[in-house]
C-alpha cells in the first residue's frame, strides 16, 4: 500500500502537465480513490489475466520492474516508449524527485507536502493513532516504544485518547500488545484492520495525529494531511520519508530525540 500512495503524487504531477493517464493496478487500491481523481483511468492488474492493455498505441509506459523482454513486448505492441522506474533506490534524493527527474517532469519546491488523498475533516489534538507494525519485522521500532509515546500523548490532557491498529502482518507485535497492561487502559482503542477501505475510512474520520514506522499506514496518514511521525529502523528517511503536509521523520537510534 504504501508503494501505491507513494506514487499517486507522480500520476497528478503527469495530469497537471497536461497528460493523459491511465493507472493498472490491484483492484484494493483503487478503493483510495475518491471523486477528486476521476481524470484518472483507472483499471484493475488482474484483469488482463496475460493480455495486453488496449491501448498501448502512442503511450508512454511507465513500470517499477526491470524485465527487458516485457519492455520489448509493449515497445512492439505499439508503445512509444517504455521508462523503468528503480522501485527500491538505496541512495540519492526522494524517491518521488527521481522519478520525476527520470520522467522529465518539473516539479515545485512544495511537490512533497501536497495531501494528495486530503481529509475534509479538521483534526483536533484528542486522538493520537498508533501504528506500530509495518511489512517487514525489519522495519519495527520496538513496540515499548510506542507504548511510552502513548502514556505521553494520555498524561497531556485528561480527554485524549489512543487507538493502536494492527494489520495482517501484524500478528507478533499484536500478541506482544495484547498481553501488555496498557491493552487494560480504557482510553486506548485496539483495532484490527481487514481492509484498505475499512482504514482509509476509519483514519480520515477519527485519528488527529499519526506515529508509527515506515509503513503503508503512515503514508495514508501523511495524504490524508494529518500530522505524522515516523519512525525508520531499516529504510532512509531521506528517500522513504511519506509524502504530506505535516511530516516529521526520525531514524531510530534508541531514542526518537532526531526528528527531521
Amino acid at each position: 500500500m504504501g508503494d501505491f500512495i507513494l506514487t499517486l503524487p507522480l500520476l497528478k504531477l503527469a495530469w497537471q502537465k497536461n497528460h493523459e493517464v491511465t493507472l493498472y493496478t490491484l483492484s484494493k487500491y483503487l478503493t483510495l480513490l475518491n471523486n477528486d481523481w476521476d481524470w484518472l483511468d483507472t483499471h484493475d492488474l488482474d484483469q488482463l489475466n496475460g493480455v495486453l492493455p488496449s491501448h498501448l498505441a502512442g503511450a508512454m509506459v511507465v513500470c517499477f520492474w526491470m524485465d527487458q523482454a516485457w519492455q520489448k513486448e509493449m515497445i512492439n505492441a505499439g508503445a512509444k516508449s517504455v521508462v523503468s522506474i528503480n522501485p527500491r533506490p538505496s541512495e540519492g534524493e526522494h524517491f518521488l524527485l527521481q522519478a520525476c527527474e527520470k520522467l522529465g517532469l518539473p516539479f515545485s519546491k512544495n511537490f512533497l507536502d501536497q495531501p494528495v488523498l486530503c481529509s475534509k475533516r479538521k483534526p483536533n489534538k484528542e486522538v493520537l493513532w498508533i501504528h506500530p507494525g509495518s511489512g517487514g519485522k525489519e522495519k519495527n521500532i520496538p513496540l515499548q516504544h510506542f507504548i511510552h509515546r502513548a502514556h505521553k500523548w494520555l498524561a497531556a490532557d485528561e480527554f485524549r485518547r489512543v487507538i493502536f491498529s494492527f494489520g495482517e502482518a501484524d500478528n507478533e507485535v499484536l500478541e506482544h500488545f495484547s498481553g501488555s497492561p496498557i491493552n487494560q487502559n480504557n482510553k486506548i482503542s485496539r483495532i484490527h484492520v481487514s481492509s484498505i477501505s475499512e482504514l482509509y475510512k476509519k483514519l480520515s474520520t477519527e485519528a488527529d495525529y499519526f506515529m508509527g514506522n515506515d509503513s503503508g499506514p503512515g503514508h495514508l496518514a501523511a495524504a490524508l494531511g494529518l500530522p505524522v511521525e515516523i519512525g525508520f529502523c531499516s529504510t532512509n528517511p531521506v528517500i522513504w520519508r511519506p509524502a504530506g503536509p505535516r511530516v516529521k521523520t526520525y531514524k531510530w537510534e534508541s531514542d526518537s530525540s532526531n526528528i527531521l
